[in-house]
Order: C-alpha cells, then sequence, then structure tokens
C-alpha cells in the first residue's frame, strides 16, 4: 500500500465519522488497502481515567473485533474506624449497603475498608467512542444518586469534625 497523504487520511476520518453503519474503532487509526480507516495496531487495549463527582474512576476496555470487555472501577474512599467516627462510619455502611443491593453488588466494602464501585460489560461490538461513552455514562447515572450521598455524608462529617475543638493533652500519669 501506498503511504497516504495527510488529506487523505483526514478525508477517510471525516467520511468514517459522519457514517452511522461505520463503527469507527478507537486505537492507533490508519488506512488499509482500500483505502478504510482502521485500526494500526491490534493491541486490543484502551485505557483512561477521568474524574467524576470528585471521585477518580479508571477504565480499561479489552477490544477484539466484534467483541468488547470494558471494566470499570473507582475507589470512593475508606471507611472511618469506629473509634474516629463510629455514626458516619454506620452512615456509610448503610449507604454502600443499599448502593450495593440496589445496583446488583457493584457497591462494595473490601477487606482493607476501602469503598469499590466497580463493573463490567461484555458486548458483542467493536468499541467504538459512541459505545464507550454509551456504557460509561449509563453507568454512572445508575449510581450517581449514591455517589451524591457518599460525598455529602463524607464531607459533612469532616466539617462537623473540623468544628470540634482539637483533643486536650492528657495529664501525665503520676
Amino acid at each position: 500500500m501506498a503511504t497516504a497523504s495527510s488529506a487523505e487520511k483526514t478525508k477517510a476520518l471525516v467520511d468514517a465519522a459522519g457514517n452511522p453503519a461505520a463503527a469507527m474503532p478507537l486505537g492507533a487509526m490508519g488506512l488499509d488497502g482500500d483505502g478504510q480507516l482502521v485500526r494500526k495496531n491490534d493491541d486490543g487495549q484502551v485505557d483512561f481515567t477521568f474524574s467524576y463527582l470528585g471521585y477518580q474512576f479508571a477504565v480499561r476496555a479489552n477490544v477484539e473485533p466484534g467483541h468488547t470487555r470494558m471494566r470499570i472501577h473507582a475507589v470512593l474512599g475508606h471507611l472511618p474506624y469506629t473509634a474516629e467516627a463510629p455514626d458516619l462510619r454506620s452512615n456509610m455502611r448503610a449507604v454502600v449497603h443499599e448502593a450495593g443491593r440496589a445496583l446488583g453488588g457493584r457497591i462494595s466494602i473490601t477487606r482493607e475498608q476501602r469503598i469499590l464501585f466497580f463493573d463490567e460489560f461484555n458486548f458483542d461490538e467493536t468499541l467504538t467512542p459512541k459505545s464507550l461513552l454509551t456504557k460509561t455514562v449509563a453507568f454512572l447515572l445508575s449510581a450517581k444518586p449514591y455517589l451524591e450521598l457518599l460525598a455529602l455524608i463524607a464531607g459533612a462529617s469532616k466539617a462537623v469534625y473540623a468544628l470540634l475543638p482539637p483533643p486536650e493533652d492528657a495529664a501525665p500519669a503520676e
């Protein structure tokens, strides 16, 4: 195949983007022998991170022709120790429990007391910008009320604890 000019690559990209029937794959792009836009390499993995409601999310998609496996996860924080804030711990556990029940176990507490939010999607299509955004947004919208509530509880309790006077030094033992 002859080397395609920048103008040819741009035209192929614009043509592919304007054609809803053409699934434009993610990754390094190039032109095949027929002038069609294709992935240059077939490493099959797309990784990225983003922030939503103050939480950092990571996405990994493993792509094969006609099939995609996508995993999204975030650590939403840690449960406070009971000795630090028993009410906060109890409230956060209740929210995580209800969120886990409502969302099919996608929010849980690990043995290390981290609040973990994850989901995995398998779909029989090539990963495109449209399918990537659709799956990610659907995932986030289903959990938005719980994410907001966890942030509210954690933020409110930090503000309340900041108003408390610092602990007094204990008198030395005699």
